[in-house]
C-alpha cells in the first residue's frame, strides 16, 4: 500500500481532507496515492500535513532517480 495513503488512512482522513490540511487539490492526492511523481514542494505540503519530517521523504515517495545520458552523447550534440 502507498505510504501516503497509509499516513492518511491512520489519521482517519479522506483525500479531500488531507488536500484541504495541505494547501492542494484533491486530484493531487488522489494521483500520488496511485504513484504519479509531484514536485518536491508538493511532497513538503503532504508531508508537513501529515506530520512527516522531511528526512523520510525517500521512505513516502521513494528516492529520486534521474535518467542522465552519457557525457560521449551531449559531446557530440554540441559539435
Amino acid at each position: 500500500m502507498n505510504r501516503i495513503r497509509a499516513a492518511r488512512q491512520a489519521l482517519g482522513w479522506t483525500q479531500s481532507q488531507l488536500a484541504r490540511r495541505a494547501g492542494i487539490s484533491t486530484r493531487t492526492i488522489h494521483a500520488v496515492e496511485k504513484g504519479m511523481t509531484c514536485r518536491q514542494a508538493t511532497k513538503r505540503l503532504i508531508l508537513n500535513a501529515l506530520s512527516v519530517p522531511w528526512d523520510m521523504r525517500n521512505d513516502y515517495f521513494g528516492p529520486l532517480i534521474r535518467s542522465v545520458r552519457p557525457v560521449e552523447n551531449r559531446e557530440r550534440e554540441i559539435a
